[in-house]
């Protein structure tokens, strides 16, 4: 497996993560919706810090998918860079 496909799967599972996460923040703000038409307010603080804490987490993979596509960028342009060493 070349380093190429192995980043370019690592983003893959990236991108289907921040998926996840996306689907539980809307369960998560769903549910403390529902906390709230109920008059429950013990358990706002915590859906409201599960959020803020899913929030960073989605944060931390763009980062890390933002990193990935700069890796991608540089073996790319490395690449074209040995090509057109070799053409010459």
């Amino acid at each position: 497996m070349t380093v190429s496909n192995a980043l370019f799967n690592e983003a893959q599972v990236i991108k289907d993560t921040n998926s996840a996460l996306e689907d539980i923040q809307e369960t998560l703000a769903l549910s403390l919706v529902d906390s709230l038409k109920d008059g429950d307010h013990i358990t706002t603080p915590t859906v409201i810090n599960m959020l803020k804490d899913l929030e960073d987490m989605q944060l931390k993979y763009y980062d890390r998918l933002e990193d990935n596509e700069n890796t991608q960028g540089a073996l790319e342009n490395q690449e074209q860079s040995g090509d057109e060493e070799t053409a010459k």
